[in-house]
């Protein structure tokens, strides 16, 4: 039996860390009165509006990214308010530290070094594969995405070339190299709930240092 590399086509290009869908934010409920005095509330408690973004926070943002040419190349126009645990690595690094401390309403433009988003375009990660070593019902063109498996999960992989006898993959994410910008709006900030959490520290992933 051949073996293949496993490769998928893909309509897009992955941006970031798989996200947990849905879920809207439950706002803090106002203190009820009781016997015509305010219920006591516990002093730790924090209303939605006091929170700031920090570890184990669910974020919600509306985004547009762009490169250096001004192309926007992902927004959450027209679409759900992008959400995450915050500090937990679901979006590139560098947006999670120019989110740090911002509360909800506010706006911000944020400029991502390559180095903390996607890293530097590595020479290496190019490299010529046999064709027979690829799925033939796969209809390889130049420039095409397709979607490979790596040791730590899916991978974005563009084909740079298709000769008779071999393929050149490149294995370096499409916006290896370039440094990315993003207006960000944030929206809504709530602790995360212990299965929340349970979901991410305790489905195989290890929380960061």
């Amino acid at each position: 039996m051949k073996k293949f590399i496993v490769l998928f086509l893909i309509l897009g290009v992955v941006l970031s860390a798989p996200l947990f869908a849905g879920g809207s934010r439950e706002d803090a409920p106002d203190p009820s009165e009781q016997n015509g005095e305010s219920a006591p509330t516990a002093s730790t408690d924090l209303l939605a509006d006091d929170l700031v973004i920090e570890e184990n926070k669910i974020v919600q943002i509306h985004y547009e990214g762009t490169l250096a040419d001004g192309s926007v190349f992902d927004s959450s126009e027209g679409r759900e308010p992008l959400e995450f645990i915050y500090g937990v690595g679901m979006v590139i690094p560098g947006l999670e530290d120019g989110l740090r401390g911002m509360s909800v309403g506010e706006r911000a433009n944020i400029e991502v070094a390559y180095a903390d988003a996607y890293g530097p375009y590595r020479d290496e990660g190019r490299v010529e594969y046999p064709r027979d070593q690829i799925d033939p019902s796969i209809p390889l063109e130049e420039g095409m995405m397709l979607q490979g498996q790596g040791p730590q999960g899916p991978i974005p992989v563009t084909v740079l070339e298709v000769h008779e006898e071999t393929v050149l993959l490149d294995f370096n994410h499409p916006f290896a190299g370039q440094d990315l910008f993003f207006e960000v709006d944030i929206i809504s900030i709530r602790e995360a709930t212990e299965e929340e959490l349970e979901m991410i520290f305790g489905g195989g992933f290890s929380q960061p240092q």
